[in-house]
């Protein structure tokens, strides 16, 4: 069951006459997680750096098979359930997230919590994290992620967790 609209994408490129044109236009699908708290839809993938812009191959035809692409930049949208929580995760990324539909409750280790509303920016740098829909409306954020090293404190090295590759594969063939 789709929360909102599936989101448009609209990507620009080039013709062989180097002119701006439209390469793509159209509605990305955002499916159900089988933890069936999120939906997840994969808007763009890169898969090094930097980027070439000189050939359109649309990187979304590809199964996008973990929450960050380690080469690369993940955009994501993540459609919340109302009064659904997600698990705990931690990624090896820096990631971006604009909420621009409903309110979200980002839930931090020592039960620290931030609510966000519509037009807030959250920035996770590597750190353990939640989050709590505790609405009756869904929430829909968007995500960049970018590939990062695991933050390192002391001796302790922070690594992925509470994510299963199997739950947020999304995109492409399946």
């Amino acid at each position: 069951m789709s929360l909102f609209p599936h989101p448009r994408r609209v990507v620009t490129g080039h013709d062989k006459n180097g002119r701006a044109i439209v390469v793509a236009d159209g509605p990305v699908p955002v499916m159900p997680t089988p933890t069936n708290d999120v939906n997840l839809g994969v808007l763009y993938e890169t898969h090094k750096f930097p980027v070439s812009n000189d050939v359109w191959d649309d990187p979304i035809l590809q199964r996008t098979t973990d929450l960050v692409n380690q080469e690369g930049i993940v955009l994501r949208t993540v459609d919340f359930k109302p009064n659904k929580k997600t698990m705990f995760h931690r990624t090896e990324s820096l990631d971006f997230g604009i909420l621009v539909k409903g309110e979200l409750v980002c839930c931090l280790d020592d039960g620290v919590e931030v609510t966000l509303r519509a037009g807030d920016t959250c920035v996770q740098r590597g750190t353990i994290h939640g989050w709590d829909n505790r609405t009756d409306q869904p929430a829909r954020m968007f995500f960049v992620l970018t590939a990062a090293t695991p933050a390192t404190i002391g001796d302790l090295v922070l690594r992925t967790t509470g994510v299963s590759r199997k739950d947020v594969a999304s995109g492409g063939a399946g």
